[in-house]
C-alpha cells in the first residue's frame, strides 16, 4: 500500500460519498430547475441507498471472476456516463436513470476498493488501513458536499455533478497507474497459505459474519432515527439554521476521526473489545442527548463523541468480518455495505413514525434501545486469535 495508492483508494471513495449526500446540498436547486417538490427530490438519497444495497451482492457475484482492476475501471465508467445522464437530464425520469446507474457502479467501486485494502495490506494493520481509506467517505461530507453546493449555487446544480465526473476520470487515471494487476486473490487469513483462484471466497465462520451484518444492521438503523432528524432536533431545543451548520460540520469532523481510529483501535484492541467500547458510548450519548439539548458548548462535544462512536464502528466491523472469510473479502464486504444501507433506510422510516406519533425528543431514546439490541449481539461475538504477520507483495 503505497502512499499514491493509498490516495488512489481513499477518492475513489470519496467520490461515492458525495454523490450518495450531494443531493441535500442542492435540493432546492434540483427542485426549482426540474419543477418538481423537495421531498421528491429527497428520495433520490433513499433510492440511491436501495440500488446501493440490492446491486453491490450482485454485481460483486457477477464480476468476482475478473480482475478487480478491471472491474474498478468498467464500474468507473459506468459511474460517470451515471452522472453525465444526471448532468444533463431534461427531466426527473432521465435523472432518475443516472442515479442507479451512479449507485450500482458505485456499490461495486466501495467494495472491491475495500476488499483490496484488505488484500494489500498486513494482518496487525488491516483495520487501520480500512478505517483510513473509508475515511473518504466520511472526508465527501465535510468537504465535498460543501464544495459540490458552492459550485452548484454559483454556476448551476448540473456544474456539480460535471465538476464529480471531472474527478471521476482523474480517479480513473490514478487506478489505471496504481491499482495492480492481479490474477488471483491470496488468502487474507492466514490459517492457509495455498493460493486461489479469483472467484475463491469461503466464509469460515458463518454465524459470527451473519452477527457482523447484523450489528452494522442495527447502529445504522440506531443511528439514523435521530441522525436524519438532528435538523428538528436542534431547532425544538431552541437553536436557530446556523447552528444546526455547525453540528453537522462537527458531525463531519467526527466521521472523519471515527473512521480512521476505528480501524486503529480494532487492531490494538480486537474489533469486539473496541466495538463494545464505541457501542457503550454511543448508547450514553443518546440517553444523554437531550438533556444538554438547550446548551451550546456541551452539546456540540456530545455529538462530537457521538460521531467518532458511530463512525467507527463500520471499520471495526469489516475488520472482524475479515477475520472469518478466506480468499476474496469483496462478496462479504458486499453483504455488510448492503447491510448499512438497509440501516439507513429502516432507520429513516422508524425514525419518521417515532417523530409522528410522539416527539422529536423520542428517537434518541429509540436509538439508544435498538443499540442495546446491537450491544448484545456484539457481546456475543467469539474472540478470534490475531494471526501471525504475512504481507503481500505487489
Amino acid at each position: 500500500m503505497s502512499i499514491m495508492r493509498i490516495i488512489t483508494f481513499i477518492l475513489s471513495i470519496f467520490i461515492v460519498g458525495m454523490v450518495e449526500m450531494m443531493v441535500a446540498g442542492i435540493m432546492n436547486l434540483m427542485s426549482n430547475d426540474l419543477q418538481v417538490s423537495e421531498p421528491v427530490i429527497g428520495q433520490l438519497v433513499t433510492l440511491y441507498a436501495i440500488t446501493f444495497a440490492v446491486a453491490g451482492p450482485i454485481l460483486v457475484k457477477l464480476t468476482n471472476r475478473f480482475s478487480p482492476r478491471k472491474v474498478l475501471l468498467w464500474a468507473l465508467a459506468v459511474f460517470v456516463v451515471g452522472n453525465l445522464i444526471i448532468a444533463i437530464a431534461p427531466n426527473f425520469s432521465i435523472l432518475v436513470v443516472g442515479r442507479i446507474l451512479s449507485s450500482a457502479a458505485a456499490a461495486l467501486i466501495v467494495v472491491k476498493i475495500l476488499a483490496l485494502t484488505a488484500l494489500l495490506t498486513a494482518p496487525q494493520h488491516r483495520g487501520k488501513m480500512i478505517g483510513i481509506v473509508y475515511s473518504g467517505f466520511s472526508g465527501a461530507n465535510v468537504f465535498g458536499v460543501p464544495i459540490g453546493t458552492i459550485i452548484g449555487d454559483l454556476v448551476g446544480w448540473r456544474y456539480t455533478f460535471l465538476f464529480i465526473v471531472v474527478i471521476s476520470i482523474l480517479v480513473g487515471v490514478l487506478m489505471y497507474a496504481y491499482v495492480p494487476k492481479l490474477s488471483s486473490y491470496p488468502s487474507t487469513n492466514t490459517e492457509t497459505d495455498s493460493k486461489r483462484s479469483s472467484s475463491y471466497s469461503k466464509v469460515l465462520r458463518p454465524v459470527e459474519v451473519t452477527k457482523y451484518l447484523g450489528i452494522t444492521f442495527l447502529l445504522l438503523v440506531a443511528n439514523s432515527v435521530t441522525f436524519i432528524y438532528i435538523n428538528p432536533l436542534m431547532l425544538s431545543g431552541g437553536h436557530d439554521l446556523s447552528f444546526v451548520s455547525v453540528a453537522l460540520l462537527i458531525n463531519g469532523v467526527a466521521g472523519v476521526i471515527g473512521t480512521s481510529m476505528g480501524g486503529f483501535l480494532s487492531d490494538r484492541l480486537t474489533s469486539k473489545r473496541w466495538l463494545i467500547i464505541a457501542t457503550t458510548i454511543f448508547i450514553i450519548m443518546m440517553l444523554i442527548l437531550n438533556v444538554f439539548l438547550p446548551g451550546t458548548g456541551l452539546l456540540l462535544m456530545v455529538i462530537f463523541i457521538w460521531n467518532i462512536m458511530q463512525w467507527s464502528t463500520n471499520p471495526a466491523v469489516q475488520s472482524g468480518i475479515i477475520e472469518h472469510v478466506e480468499g476474496d473479502t469483496s462478496q462479504v464486504m458486499s453483504w455488510n455495505m448492503s447491510s448499512l444501507n438497509a440501516g439507513i433506510g429502516i432507520g429513516g422510516i422508524v425514525g419518521g413514525l417515532v417523530v409522528s406519533n410522539l416527539n422529536v425528543y423520542a428517537t434518541t431514546y429509540f436509538s439508544a434501545a435498538i443499540a442495546i439490541v446491537a450491544f448484545i449481539l456484539v457481546i456475543s461475538l467469539k474472540n478470534v486469535a490475531k494471526y501471525k504477520n504475512t504481507q503481500i507483495n505487489t
